[in-house]
């Protein structure tokens, strides 16, 4: 792929330290003893983060004379956190994440509905893309969530996620996506259970359809933040989604931090009006 088609800084993933450091190892299950993947961990407001694998297991590297919790999330569990003096002998731990439990509603939509694009109807920059990847890709401490923030005049059930690819040099990748309301300030995940798709390695374009199977309800006048993520990677490599002229969100999801960017990854939204 063109270097020169870059438009954003190629997000690297994959960052070391010299220092004095404290390495932590476990694995992330439920109440029900199986196993969780791709669960955040991390310091809120810090660099110092991963994410598990597959099969929820994690090593962490702590610098010298870090004394914070650690914080667990996940889409489907509640958040947990490990006080320093049950990790800070180094031992093995097995963190238990209960569930959340979300109320459902009923949703009504019209038979004659047809779906509608709700957010990400920014022009497409023409030859241009967002790198996301690099060496050892899985687990960064640096890896963030990328994606778009929108807003609603109407309600709607979301039908279709579309992200255009523009190319992948991993043999393949799990992308998440994330779906967080804003309430108080903050951007809270609203999703009952993970989305996660596989792209493997291409050097072609092409739009990926993620229809979820939850009902996701989108509420007029508030606000969204609809996100990708990169948690998991065969190989090293970069995953290239195309570029759209609409501002962008980049943000840490344990740590919390984030900036915004004129640019984002080209990602629409399509739902069904609720009657």
């Amino acid at each position: 792929m063109n270097k020169k088609t870059i438009l954003i800084a190629l997000l690297a993933i994959g960052v070391g330290t010299t220092m004095a450091q404290t390495k932590v190892t476990g694995n992330v299950v439920n109440e029900r003893g199986e196993t969780v993947e791709y669960v955040s961990i991390g310091f809120e407001e810090d660099s110092v983060g991963v994410i598990s694998d597959a099969k929820g297991h994690f090593e962490l590297t702590i610098p010298k004379g870090r004394k914070e919790d650690l914080s667990f999330t996940h889409v489907s569990y509640l958040p947990a956190t490990v006080p320093y003096q049950e990790y800070a002998n180094g031992k093995d731990l097995t963190v238990v994440l209960k569930d959340k439990v979300v109320e459902l509603s009923e949703v009504v939509v019209g038979k004659k509905n047809k779906p509608k694009t709700i957010a990400g109807k920014g022009v497409i920059f023409p030859g241009g893309a967002v790198g996301y990847g690099g060496k050892d890709a899985h687990g960064s401490p640096d890896a963030p969530e990328v994606g778009i923030t929108f807003s609603c005049n109407k309600d709607y059930v979301i039908s279709d996620i579309l992200l255009k690819v523009a190319g992948c040099t991993f043999k393949q990748c799990t992308v998440s996506f994330n779906l967080y309301e804003k309430q108080d300030g903050k951007y809270v995940n609203i999703l009952q259970k993970p989305i996660y798709e596989i792209v493997k390695q291409t050097d072609g374009k092409y739009v990926m359809d993620v229809r979820p199977e939850e009902t996701l309800v989108l509420k007029r006048k508030k606000h969204y933040y609809l996100s990708i993520r990169v948690v998991d990677n065969d190989g090293d490599g970069y995953l290239y989604l195309k570029a759209s002229l609409q501002k962008g969100l980049y943000r840490r999801e344990v740590k919390g931090k984030q900036k915004t960017y004129p640019i984002s990854p080209a990602i629409t939204v399509k739902g069904y009006e609720l009657d």
